[in-house]
């Protein structure tokens, strides 16, 4: 299914899997997920905290990292540049459920251009 671009990747295949799994089963308030979204309604609001660095010459990643961040807008509550000689220093502070975390920090960690790559995932405040 993901060769064939039915799936973005196989974490996709196995939420759809699980997803359609738990709606034929019904919660213990007599609801019956039915969408993803009703899924991803459940999941507990998460932060997490990612560290970048790049190359200051590397207009094409900029390009990329900003459509991301166009993407994931809901998701980022705080974003900071630090730049040095050539280099920058990227932070982002996320708030979302796990899905939407885990999507914004794969397709951040693919772009193959950044120097370093580092996050943490917060648990959830009970």
């Amino acid at each position: 299914m993901v060769n064939q671009k039915e799936y973005k990747n196989n974490s996709y295949v196995m939420r759809d899997a699980l997803l359609r799994l738990m709606a034929e089963k019904d919660l213990d308030d007599g609801a019956i997920i039915s969408s993803t979204h009703d899924f991803e309604a459940m999941l507990p609001e998460l932060t997490a905290s990612i560290m970048i660095t790049y190359s200051k010459q590397n207009s094409k990643l900029e390009k990329k990292i900003t459509r991301l961040e166009i993407d994931y807008h809901k998701s980022i509550l705080n974003k900071n540049i630090f730049v040095h000689h050539d280099t920058i220093y990227g932070n982002y502070v996320l708030e979302d459920n796990m899905t939407e975390i885990q999507s914004f920090i794969t397709e951040l960690n693919a772009l193959e251009e950044l120097q370093s790559f580092r996050y943490v995932i917060n648990e959830p405040e009970e």
